[in-house]
Order: structure tokens, then C-alpha cells, then sequence
């Protein structure tokens, strides 16, 4: 049987004294036979860090959130018993 993946969310970064993270564009593609949606992510990094050398860098970032997963209702369906009719040779057989 094989193992359930386990899901780890992404933390996006936060802007620090020393970084500074500017969004530049976001694209949500849902993908239904994978059950899962792709984000893509294009970032703005520029570092603070020496005010005399800041410096921008463009970054892209690529991940993957699984939707959430539906339960499946299993109703157990009781068959009503019948009774069995005997055929002649049970009867003589029985009798």
C-alpha cells in the first residue's frame, strides 16, 4: 500500500530591515486531473542590508497547493433475505 504524501504548506518570505520583497505578478493555474493548483510567482528582492550597495534581483517562484480532499460517504446497503424456495428433490430429500 503505498504511503499518503504529506502536504507541507509554503511560507512565503517577509520583508526584513535588511530585505525587501515586492511582488511583481501572481498566476493561479488550476490543474483538475492532478488535483492540485500551480502558483507561479515573480518576486522583486532588493537588499538593504549596505545602503551604499543596494541592489534588486528578480526572482520566480513555482508551487504547488493540493486541493482539499472530499470525503466519500460509503452507505452500507443491507440486502433483505429471501426465502429460498425448495425444489422438488430438496423436498423429497428432506422429507
Amino acid at each position: 500500500m503505498p504511503k499518503e504524501k504529506v502536504y507541507v504548506p509554503v511560507v512565503e518570505p517577509k520583508t526584513t530591515s535588511c530585505v525587501e520583497y515586492i511582488e511583481l505578478g501572481r498566476t493561479v493555474t488550476p490543474q483538475p486531473v492532478f488535483k492540485k493548483d500551480t502558483i507561479r510567482v515573480r518576486l522583486l528582492q532588493r537588499s538593504l542590508g549596505n545602503p551604499a550597495e543596494t541592489f534588486d534581483t528578480e526572482k520566480h517562484w513555482e508551487y504547488d497547493v493540493p486541493w482539499p480532499v472530499e470525503e466519500v460517504k460509503v452507505e452500507e446497503v443491507v440486502a433483505e433475505k429471501q426465502p429460498v424456495k425448495k425444489n422438488l428433490l430438496q423436498k423429497i430429500t428432506n422429507a
